[in-house]
């Protein structure tokens, strides 16, 4: 059995612990590919990570099995991980493993992605309430606590940090409209055929479209996926 085993973290023995524990799980003549990814994994999205992307196509092309350790670490949130598994199963019929978690497969992704979407509803729901408590202290105190003893005077950001960031913000909604421009017709076509967020995004997959990751990294050897997600978020911008 052909395998995409992929470790992350910058430390050799945590990298050593996983291939031990990816191997447990494994046939003794499974044949293992390595894609070792060392840092700054959890800060960016799935799609941006060159080594998660290059195990995907690699599972894909030689119908291997994308196996990891953990979802813990390996992602900045669990859901975050679920749902990217879903989307290789959902896409192109991958096989998982999830060395630490063994309900985690191709028939159970659906249900427990959707169960980690109601959990991170939850977790938003409270730390909405909390920034509630908090304005309601400054208004009614002019200050509040926080649990490590910090006294916060005020919410937001310096005038000119926020200055600052609208000209960023600016300066990506102009770079993603242009990325927009160049997908967009491809993207109407199938739209016009009756295709839906997911299948559109299986065909910009097979016909090797650059995603807009891809294209802000400039790096064209390593192709993004694209999700469901990803091409509604284009057609509500087209939209407005």
């Amino acid at each position: 059995m052909k395998v995409g085993g992929f470790i992350f973290g910058a430390s050799a023995e945590h990298q050593k612990q996983q291939r031990q524990r990816i191997k447990a799980t494994l046939d003794t003549d499974s044949e293992v590919k390595w894609f070792t990814e060392e840092q700054g994994h959890q800060k960016r999205d799935p799609e941006d990570r060159i080594e998660l992307q290059r195990a995907s196509k690699f599972c894909r092309t030689k119908d291997a099995t994308f196996t990891v350790s953990t979802l813990s670490g390996a992602f900045k949130y669990k859901w975050q991980g679920l749902t990217w598994l879903k989307h290789q199963v959902e896409m192109y019929d991958m096989r998982v493993v999830v060395a630490d978690d063994p309900t985690i497969s191709q028939g159970s992704l659906h249900v427990l992605s959707a169960a980690a979407d109601v959990q991170r509803a939850r977790i938003a729901e409270k730390s909405k309430a909390a920034l509630e408590d908090i304005k309601q202290k400054l208004a009614e105190e002019g200050a509040y606590v926080s649990k490590k003893g910090n006294k916060i005077k005020r919410l937001g950001m310096h005038s000119k940090t926020s200055e600052a960031g609208k000209l960023g913000n600016k300066a990506q909604s102009e770079l993603a409209a242009e990325r927009d421009a160049e997908v967009w017709p491809e993207i109407q076509r199938c739209l016009a055929e009756g295709m839906g967020y997911t299948a559109i995004a299986r065909h910009l997959n097979l016909t090797g479209v650059a995603t807009p990751a891809v294209k802000r990294r400039e790096a064209r050897d390593t192709m993004g996926l694209w999700y469901a997600s990803t091409v509604r978020n284009i057609v509500l911008r087209r939209q407005k």
